[in-house]
């Protein structure tokens, strides 16, 4: 499984979601705008959020990023599912 360049996934267990940079059967990168930027030489980076690698298998689809009140009303929904 990979996505799409410029999809949205989210982590499946850490509540972490983005925009897909690169996915390959291994690993996806995703750019996440509320991680706060961690780079030592501020003045090089993209902006003041982060890119992140993970698993491909550790995510999911979803079809935009979502808000806090949508990420804990999708989290209470697959509690009681």
């Amino acid at each position: 499984m990979t996505f799409k360049v410029d999809s949205f996934v989210k982590h499946k267990e850490q509540g972490i979601q983005g925009r897909v940079l690169y996915s390959d059967s291994h690993d996806t990168t995703i750019y996440d705008e509320d991680c706060p930027n961690d780079d030592d030489y501020e003045e090089d980076s993209y902006g003041s959020g982060s890119a992140l690698t993970f698993k491909t298998y550790e995510l999911e689809p979803i079809e935009r990023l979502l808000t806090e009140e949508e990420w804990r009303q999708h989290e209470s929904n697959t509690i009681c599912n």
